[in-house]
């Protein structure tokens, strides 16, 4: 990614499913996930009109994405999921604009938490949440892989 990469970031649509299909593969093989969405189960995801995908493209090319799910059990809540940059793409931010974008979406849409898992050796990820204002709570979902939840208040 040169200095002169034309960058996009923006919410996914139908048309994006083989995409982030494609960049959740990547992920869930370079992560050893076990726990996999269906393919229904994602492009429900993208048709979520409040929350949803959001998708980074550098020069056309799918490079991230980033998913908020409803969390029903909390309330005033979303919860961050499958943020991902494929390798080619790092180091330039883009993981960091994702979460921007995510943040953002959600206080528009009203909503006063992020919630979000991890395993316990993402551990770049887990500094950037820290970072960015993440603070580590007790579990709050059944999620067999992740040790680590942590959750983010957006609006004072």
């Amino acid at each position: 990614m040169s200095a002169a990469s034309e960058f996009v970031l923006r919410r996914a649509t139908a048309d994006d499913l083989p995409h982030i299909l494609t960049l959740l593969q990547h992920y869930y093989s370079e992560h050893n996930i076990w726990l996999r969405d269906p393919p229904e189960k994602t492009a429900a995801d993208i048709a979520d009109h409040q929350l949803g995908f959001f998708l980074a493209e550098v020069d056309g090319t799918p490079a991230g994405c980033v998913l908020l799910r409803p969390l029903p059990s909390i309330s005033s809540a979303t919860e961050c999921k499958r943020l991902y940059v494929a390798p080619e793409f790092r180091g330039h931010g883009l993981a960091g604009k994702l979460m921007d974008a995510a943040e953002a979406h959600a206080r528009r849409a009203g909503l006063v938490w992020i919630y979000l898992d991890s395993r316990a050796e993402m551990t770049t990820a887990i500094n950037m949440y820290r970072r960015r204002g993440y603070e580590e709570i007790p579990r709050f979902n059944d999620n067999a892989e992740a040790a680590i939840f942590l959750r983010k208040r957006l609006v004072e």
